[in-house]
């Protein structure tokens, strides 16, 4: 991840996610983190990581709904 140290600026970006509904879970939580990174691609790699470290979900099990600046 870029650091603020290389001239990279932080922005806040609001990810919202969820795990992909099953036949057993048609209905699934929704998850939001305010996350720092230098842009949109790095913020939700970023969601993707603390989500399979918090919630047990991987990139192929959830989706993202929204990432916002």
């Amino acid at each position: 991840m870029p650091t603020k140290a290389l001239g990279e600026t932080l922005k806040e970006y609001m990810v919202v996610g969820r795990k992909l509904p099953t036949e057993k879970e048609p209905v699934t939580p929704i998850w939001k983190m305010q996350i720092f990174a230098s842009n949109h691609v790095i913020a939700k790699s970023r969601f993707w990581y603390f989500v399979s470290m918090l919630r047990r979900v991987k990139k192929a099990n959830g989706e993202i709904l929204s990432c916002k600046q």
